[in-house]
């Protein structure tokens, strides 16, 4: 029987063990935590492609890049629980004053998480979205994917000033005022006369958008 501990947020704790269980099937991990944050982002803001809700549906435009306390927080309890194995600590490149740690899930430990997310049958779809978009992650050099996602619609966006929310679907409608799912849903008018793109291409084309703003 899988239980958690108080205080525990289950939404985001299930969340975070998706993520790096596509990641890991990707061959994403170990990722260093400024990574997975940025992993996670795009998660979120890519998430009306997909038809998934979003785990958070804003963020702080912060110059360090995206990041989340709550999902910080179930990091740090799964640390602690043995559910997320901390494979090294290296000097944060953007803060030396700051080391960064590198995750990947403990597979006997997690086993019964994972169990019980195959139960639920919500969470078919979300696999399928994370997979594919880890996939596609990965893809980007491992040095610039936390750059993927400073180069994303939403977060690009010269509208909104460093320091201010961006909101793409907790206040604001996400498949109208996301500029991401815009960018994305935008490559169909490239296509071939009688081309249908399906979710899963839009995904691919913008991500490799993205990995190009990255490495350029």
């Amino acid at each position: 029987m899988w239980t958690t501990p108080q205080g525990t947020d289950l939404n985001v704790r299930l969340r975070l063990v998706q993520l790096l269980a596509a990641l890991e099937q990707a061959g994403g991990t170990p990722i260093s935590n400024r990574d997975l944050h940025a992993f996670a982002y795009l998660a979120n803001v890519l998430s009306p492609i997909w038809d998934v809700e979003p785990l958070e549906g804003s963020v702080l435009k912060d110059r360090d890049g995206p990041r989340s306390s709550a999902l910080e927080r179930e990091i740090d309890l799964c640390v602690g629980e043995g559910l997320i194995t901390v494979v090294k600590l290296v000097q944060d490149l953007g803060n030396p004053n700051k080391l960064d740690a590198w995750f990947r899930l403990s597979p006997a430990t997690v086993e019964p998480v994972l169990r019980a997310i195959e139960q639920l049958p919500d969470e078919v779809e979300v696999r399928g979205f994370l997979t594919e978009l880890a996939f596609a992650f990965v893809e980007i050099r491992a040095d610039r994917r936390d750059d993927a996602a400073l180069a994303d619609a939403a977060w690009s966006d010269p509208a909104i000033a460093e320091g201010r929310i961006i909101d793409f679907a907790e206040f604001v409608e996400s498949a109208r005022n996301n500029p991401a799912y815009n960018a994305a849903q935008a490559f169909q008018r490239f296509a071939p006369a009688g081309v249908t793109l399906n979710r899963a291409e839009k995904l691919v084309m913008y991500m490799r958008l993205l990995k190009r703003r990255a490495n350029g």
